[in-house]
């Protein structure tokens, strides 16, 4: 008897656990992402205000000595064709980390999406206020083949810290959390997310975008934040213990 109830633990747990990987409250989670949204696109007010764009002077005066040693890594020639791939390798951190996080149930594929939803608004906010705040120049400006019209523009001082960065490796820490509490671990899914969000971090260093401070800041930052939410939604109804013969599930209403 104790054989047949662990094969129908074993066969219908997966699908239980399934469905109640994420908790969400959909009101609260609605006020939360309107809110973020109204100060995510505040910052395209105030960045304009705040940020002054440089004039030949400023340019003239910019040194590469006031460039930490390990910064200087990102004084690499502008490549619009770098840049471009670097925006690739975000579509495919994005677009498995939706396959991870899918479900034919559209309640819980809504849920999902709303997590998601605020992990993005979230790191969105905080990367563009950061900017505007911080208002480093990029590597390129730094350049003397780049010419200074494109080193003028508002963009050319949003070097700290790359979004593109913590984006995706906000998409691949909440793939990945999502995959592995329904599947367990699993390399290749690892390695697709993350080989992704890495390789989008490189690319923007490779490409003149951004220094190699702004991509690891970017990387902590996105997966901080994807975690934290993980974590914030995570049901804590259901508890599993494992005994020498027995596998105990319980579940608190």
């Amino acid at each position: 008897m104790k054989n047949i109830h662990f094969i129908l633990i074993i066969l219908f747990f997966p699908i239980l656990l399934n469905s109640y990987i994420i908790e969400v409250d959909r009101f609260e989670s609605l006020i939360f992402i309107t809110s973020a949204v109204a100060v995510d696109l505040s910052n395209n007010y105030f960045d304009r205000q705040y940020i002054e764009v440089p004039t030949d002077l400023d340019l003239e005066t910019l040194t590469t000595d006031d460039i930490p040693f390990f910064d200087k890594l990102g004084l690499q020639p502008y490549s619009l064709t770098l840049k471009n791939y670097s925006d690739y390798a975000a579509y495919l951190a994005a677009s498995t980390a939706f396959y991870c996080i899918f479900e034919k149930n559209p309640k819980l594929l809504l849920n999902n999406l709303i997590v998601y939803g605020e992990i993005m608004i979230t790191q969105s906010l905080v990367s563009k206020w950061t900017k505007t705040l911080t208002h480093r120049y990029r590597p390129f400006v730094y350049l003397d083949d780049v010419p200074n019209s494109k080193k003028m523009q508002r963009n050319s001082q949003h070097s700290f810290y790359s979004m593109h960065s913590s984006s995706t490796f906000a998409s691949a820490t909440y793939g990945y959390y999502y995959y592995y509490k329904n599947y367990g671990h699993n390399v290749f899914v690892g390695s697709l997310l993350f080989g992704a969000a890495s390789a989008t971090a490189a690319l923007r260093v490779a490409s003149g975008q951004h220094f190699p401070s702004d991509v690891i800041v970017g990387a902590i930052i996105g997966s901080g934040t994807s975690y934290f939410f993980c974590k914030f939604h995570e049901n804590k109804r259901i508890k599993l213990s494992f005994g020498y013969d027995s596998i105990d599930i319980s579940y608190s209403f």
